[in-house]
Parts: C-alpha cells; structure tokens; sequence
C-alpha cells in the first residue's frame, strides 16, 4: 500500500513545475462571487480593468471577490447590518494612490506605507493592493499559497514582505519552468491580460495544493 509521507509532498522539483500546475489546478474551486448590487458573478480578470485605470466599482467587486465576509461594501450581517463597510470605505479613499502606483508614480516603499493604513493589521490584504494594482507583478497572497510555499522551500510561513518576496521569487519561478511566461513582465507587454489570466493558473495550483496539505496535516 501507497503511503504519502511529508518529504514526499514537500519535493520541489521545477523540472516538473508544468505537471504540477496541470495537475493541481484542476482541482482548484473558488466558487462564484456575485456582485452586491446586480447579482452578476463577478469576473476578477475584467475588473482588473488591465489597461486602464481602477474605477471605484473595480474596487468595491475585487475586495468582494477576495474576502465576501469581510471585504463586501455592506456590512452583511450582525449589529451593524446594511451599514458601509469601514475597511471598504479606506480602500476608495485611496483610489487616486492605487491608480498612480499601477501607473508607476508611486515607488513600492512608498505604497507600502498607504496599504499599512489602510489594513494596518491586514499583511494578505495589503498585499491584495498591491496584486490589483499590479497583478503581473505581485501575485496574490493567502494561507494556502504560503502554506505550499512554506513546505517546498522548507521555511516559515510568510508574515512580512521579506517573507512575500521569497514567495514572488518561488511563484514566477514555477511560471517560467512551467512554460507559462518566459521572463517575469514588466507591465509594459502588450498582452497583458492573458498574462495575467495564465499566471492566475499558478495560484490556482499553489491555493489547490495548500488546501490539500491544510486536509493531509489535519
């Protein structure tokens, strides 16, 4: 009888990284996110709004997207039921810094500062701001694309940005040796769309993958 063991999930050979995002993005259910107000599921590539610039409803339905319970424009349940969302509110008081950053007028160190008032107590939905900004250039972040990164790198979990830079290192990493991109973009590429729609491909396969370590450690 076959018998998974840890040293066994936690190999990271790139020489297979294609078989790995083949393998496990098939497994890889986010569910349908509905938009508040029309009751359309909401299309997280088009809301990227990729060319142009973050409209307040781009915002309000990719922060819906990433966290429906906490990140909903409304309040949508308990005491404060039906009233604005404070966390909401902060993220489109800063359209305007979000929209320069995308637009390269806003250095990083600088952004960083904008996102920690924002989410002061948020690392995953700071850098969730940063990703929308710039989605070909900060991949997204949650606890199951560090948990899978945390055991193939054999390493701590990521709770800081010299953590998330690893991780974007180890993330573009598998992109290139998966044959998904060649080189990481710059944001000047043409077809930046279908770049980032391929990449989204590997989170999906590292979210998949972490998912299945969080059941196997259980």
């Amino acid at each position: 009888m076959f018998i998974l063991n840890k040293k066994q999930l936690g190999k990271f050979d790139l020489s297979k990284a294609k078989q790995f995002v083949d393998y496990w993005g098939k497994p890889y259910s986010y569910g349908s996110v509905k938009d508040l107000n029309t009751g359309k599921v909401i299309d997280y590539i088009k809301e990227l709004n990729l060319g142009s610039r973050l409209s307040e409803q781009n915002l309000k339905r990719l922060l819906r997207w990433k966290d429906r319970r906490r990140l909903t424009e409304e309040i949508l349940s308990g005491p404060n039921k039906g009233k604005d969302n404070i966390k909401v509110l902060k993220v489109l008081k800063e359209q305007k810094s979000i929209n320069r950053f995308r637009q390269g007028d806003i250095r990083v160190e600088e952004f960083k500062i904008t996102t920690e008032k924002i989410f002061p107590n948020g690392f995953v939905w700071q850098i969730f701001l940063f990703h929308i900004a710039r989605p070909f250039e900060f991949p997204i972040a949650d606890r199951n694309v560090f948990r899978a990164f945390s055991i193939h790198k054999k390493t701590m979990i990521p709770k800081d940005w010299e953590g998330y830079k690893d991780f974007m290192d180890y993330f573009f990493q598998i992109a290139i040796f998966a044959g998904i991109i060649t080189k990481k973009p710059r944001g000047n590429e043409s077809d930046l769309k279908e770049i980032v729609k391929n990449l989204k491909r590997v989170d999906n396969a590292l979210v998949a993958f972490g998912q299945f370590l969080n059941s196997y450690r259980k």
